[in-house]
């Protein structure tokens, strides 16, 4: 008699657990707007994995004309997953001033927080300056800094 009773609390275990199994698939959440869709799982699993560059125009982000560096670029390298971006401010060597990139780099961040819809930002690590030739032999100046976004 036994052995009969422990069949059958088997038998109720297992079908309690196949119970357990089948409501957890059907209270599943769903990855984006259209879960049958393994294009857009394969999309969400690229995208959230992959570092966005982005190339900022000076003139676009709220300085004036006389604050902008003629030869300066600024770069940002964003990784959604991890909400971090690393932002690149670079120019010649002979026309950096560190307040200046210091002042662009914040007017950057300020209008990439505003149009990503983040709350604000922190520095991870202290900005960085590099000075280095390029491949034709000039002479430049980067300055950087690595940036957690809040949401």
């Amino acid at each position: 008699m036994f052995t009969r009773e422990v069949v059958i609390m088997k038998k109720i275990l297992a079908l309690f657990a196949v119970f357990a199994v089948l409501m957890g698939s059907v209270f599943a959440e769903t990855i984006g707007d259209n879960p049958d869709d393994p294009f857009e799982r394969e999309r969400f699993e690229k995208e959230k994995l992959t570092t966005q560059t982005m190339t900022i125009d000076l003139a676009t982000v709220g300085l004036k004309d006389s604050e902008i560096d003629k030869n300066a670029s600024v770069r940002i390298e964003y990784q959604p997953m991890h909400d971090e971006a690393r932002i690149y401010y670079e120019t010649l060597y002979v026309t950096f001033d560190k307040g200046e990139a210091m002042n662009t780099v914040m007017a950057c961040m300020q209008k990439f927080v505003k149009d990503n819809k983040y709350y604000n930002y922190k520095y991870m690590q202290d900005d960085r300056v590099k000075y280095f030739r390029d491949d034709r032999g000039q002479r430049r100046a980067m300055y950087s800094s690595h940036i957690k976004l809040i949401r």
